[in-house]
């Protein structure tokens, strides 16, 4: 299979919007979860890393509810969203030094990286300010060619959609397109933050805002305690 070298190279012209989406969706689950937590006074994380399964549903959701397609994974079931024939998949990392090289330690993960395209559709869906289908130019052209390249290769890129938090904080969500080599081992392409709590703080100041007194407390970066497997490994 023919590797694409990023998510904005696997996703096309849906990249920008699904990037917008996928944050949206991300940073309201761990809202949720979060204040959930701290209602609870637990002094452990487990129930917290228990969102892994709300945050493939969210993502399925938000992206089908566009008119996307989406691709179930045996053995578990998983149904997962499909773009520009890619499956994105959205994954809380563990906090565990090879979590990332081990991500298709499991069955249903694994088959995931042998995923085929979905059928066509008649009508491409797509987000506001995208290229119009139609349009006859160069870019749309070259698309339209790498898909058919795609097709011919019988497995789709995987986008993971990586989700670095703890109850404090959510510190990252990163994003990459997996590939899975002959070992099982999965290594990144294109691998790039697409929010960061220190983003957000830039793009605010730079909208021209300003604090009338004192100065802005940093949120609180917690270690990442070890935590349990997401019971998908089968």
């Amino acid at each position: 299979m023919m590797v694409s070298l990023s998510p904005a190279e696997a996703l096309g012209s849906h990249a920008p919007g699904v990037r917008d989406l996928l944050v949206k969706v991300i940073r309201s689950r761990h809202n949720k979860e979060a204040e959930a937590h701290l209602a609870k006074g637990s002094r452990y994380s487990m129930g917290f890393g228990s969102q892994w399964r709300d945050l493939l549903d969210d993502a399925l959701e938000a992206l089908t509810e566009r008119g996307f397609q989406s691709h179930k994974l045996a053995p578990a079931g998983y149904e997962l969203p499909v773009v520009n024939d890619s499956l994105i998949y959205v994954w809380r990392v563990p906090g565990t030094p090879d979590a990332v090289s081990r991500f298709a330690s499991s069955p249903t993960r694994k088959n995931g990286f042998s995923a085929q395209p979905p059928d066509p559709m008649l009508f491409e869906p797509g987000f506001e300010n995208e290229p119009e289908s139609d349009d006859a130019s160069g870019e749309t052209e070259k698309l339209k060619v790498e898909r058919l390249v795609r097709a011919v290769g019988n497995s789709m890129p995987v986008v993971l959609v990586m989700v670095h938090s703890s109850p404090r904080q959510l510190q990252s969500i990163e994003w990459a397109v997996a590939d899975l080599d002959d070992e099982g081992t999965v290594k990144l392409h294109g691998h790039e933050a697409i929010w960061e709590p220190e983003l957000v703080a830039a793009d605010a100041t730079s909208d021209g805002g300003s604090f009338d007194s004192g100065t802005p407390v940093p949120p609180a970066v917690e270690p990442r305690k070890q935590e349990g497997t997401d019971p998908d490994a089968r």
